[in-house]
């Protein structure tokens, strides 16, 4: 055992003796204190080594998304400080960084068990497949996943800007106009898809634990990447991707557009031509080229990809004419670059086409930014922020206890989670429908809840308080849309009965060769 693994675990005993002596095993301060360790923040920097983290299957990998999760908030919370305390308040805001957040926590959901979609793939190759079987306890097939895995991580990431309606499996992660740590946790639910054909590539010969060790930090090593305070790391840029080469990816500055795919590695965009420093003079506008205005999570997460399956082919000029004629260019409109337009130049990238020019068409960016921010009312921010705390802790437990919870109950969870995350974009996009849905919301968790006080071992004290919460702003919410409805009835125009007059001068300002119009009142 080295010094930095003493030091784990000596820092670690510590921790569990304290945890065990002022938590229960079961509480929201017990499951996250457990998850702040030494050794969890080491790997929140991929600083892992083959000995500590090959096993034998992949049900012995574990979670390393949710082990580090914990410390993951912690930088999120340091990182707003810092920025509030810096004047730099421009490079936050509430509801992007709740929208971001709450789009993490649903590509969560969509994981099966957590792990990635391309396992199931990947063991179907390697079990029926493989080429070439790399030993498994190797610290060379290690090393070797490390790089390869990273390779494809390049191919991949880069097949979802460029292959065509793939753009719709990771447009949101490029939506928001703010670049800081909760950015990072802005996931598309279904994006795993895309990429499965990248992990299940090294099936041939890498053994399916390893894979799964490295896709995990993989993803873990990215999150420090989205943040504005930290710069290239000097001679590390050379190898290794940074904060800065990472800004050049989010902008939407022409010279941005589809450059520095590498995850861990920036070796590949040096390589392969898609490598562009970020200009101190030209700083990275971050979001999409046209933006979202909009923090509605489904619509989000999915209307990218209708657009670019069903939409992009459809469209016509201001003369009326397809942009698109003859079936072979609304193909290609589906499967070129989001960007493609017939006549404009591509060339062969792998299995699919891409831009000859990427910045072709793209406009600069307005100066100075506005960016989509509706404003709302101090008590309903204060409202939304209290309530995202209780939201989070639910997610939380539900993570740890997921592989535990029936069918029912995980489906009961899946729902709540779907529809807290529209209620917040209603709010934030200041839909009328906002105040009833949460309405209607929290009498649905005081029902689920009430279910269980029957049937699944009766009172306990969360679940009183649950239901005494959401109780009380279903009714503080009720309470708030009757209150506006008296207010429009009172400031709506009364309506008045037409004098003689007015209806003479109706029937004067009548042509004298057309009948005249039945009569109505007047407003």
């Amino acid at each position: 055992m080295n010094s930095s693994d003493w030091l784990d675990a000596a820092s670690n005993t510590s921790a569990d003796g304290f945890i065990a002596r002022h938590f229960t095993n079961t509480s929201l301060g017990y499951r996250l204190l457990e998850r702040l360790t030494l050794t969890n923040l080491r790997h929140a920097f991929y600083l892992i080594s083959p000995y500590e983290t090959t096993v034998s299957t992949i049900d012995e990998v574990p979670n390393y998304n949710i082990q580090v999760s914990a410390w993951w908030f912690i930088f999120i919370i340091v990182e707003l400080a810092l920025l509030k305390f810096t004047d730099h308040e421009d490079r936050f805001a509430l509801n992007d960084s709740i929208t971001s957040i709450c789009a993490g926590m649903l590509s969560q959901c969509f994981k099966f068990s957590g792990r990635a979609v391309a396992i199931f793939g990947y063991l179907f190759i390697w079990e029926n497949c493989a080429l070439l079987r790399l030993p498994l306890e190797s610290p060379w097939t290690w090393i070797l996943c490390l790089f390869f895995q990273d390779f494809m991580y390049y191919l991949g990431h880069r097949a979802v800007h460029e292959f065509g309606f793939f753009w719709g499996l990771h447009t949101i992660h490029h939506s928001s106009e703010y670049y800081n740590y909760t950015t990072a946790l802005r996931q598309a639910a279904i994006q795993d898809a895309g990429l499965a054909l990248y992990d299940c590539l090294q099936a041939f010969f890498i053994p399916p634990p390893i894979f799964l060790v490295h896709r995990y930090f993989s993803e873990i090593f990215q999150f420090i990447m989205h943040t504005s305070i930290l710069d290239d790391f000097g001679p590390l840029g050379l190898v290794f991707n940074t904060p800065s080469h990472h800004r050049v990816h989010h902008g939407r500055n022409p010279y941005c557009i589809d450059k520095n795919f590498g995850g861990v590695f920036i070796i590949w965009d040096r390589l392969f031509g898609s490598f562009e420093a970020e200009r101190k003079d030209d700083p990275p506008v971050y979001g999409l080229i046209h933006q979202e205005k909009n923090f509605n999570q489904f619509w989000l997460q999915f209307h990218t990809l209708w657009e670019m399956l069903f939409c992009k082919a459809h469209m016509k000029d201001t003369d009326g004419k397809p942009v698109f004629p003859g079936c072979l260019n609304k193909f290609k409109a589906a499967l070129y670059p989001p960007g493609w337009f017939p006549g404009v130049k591509t060339v062969t990238f792998f299995h699919w086409k891409t831009l000859v020019d990427p910045a072709h068409g793209v406009p600069e960016p307005e100066r100075p930014v506005v960016k989509y921010n509706p404003p709302l009312e101090l008590w309903i921010k204060l409202y939304l922020m209290a309530y995202f705390g209780i939201f989070l802790s639910i997610f939380f437990h539900f993570e740890y206890d997921r592989p535990h919870l029936s069918y029912a109950d995980f489906s009961a969870k899946i729902a709540f989670f779907l529809l807290t995350m529209q209620c917040y974009g209603g709010f934030f996009d200041k839909r009328s429908w906002a105040p009833i849905a949460e309405s209607l919301r929290c009498l649905g968790v005081v029902g689920y809840y009430g279910v269980l006080l029957w049937t699944d071992g009766g009172t306990g004290t969360h679940r009183i308080s649950i239901m005494t919460i959401h109780a009380t702003a279903a009714a503080v919410w009720a309470g708030y849309v009757a209150q506006k409805c008296v207010q429009k009835k009172k400031t709506a125009p009364a309506k008045t009965e037409p004098t003689v007059a007015t209806i003479q001068v109706h029937i004067e300002t009548i042509p004298t060769n057309t009948p005249p119009p039945p009569y109505t009142k007047e407003p």
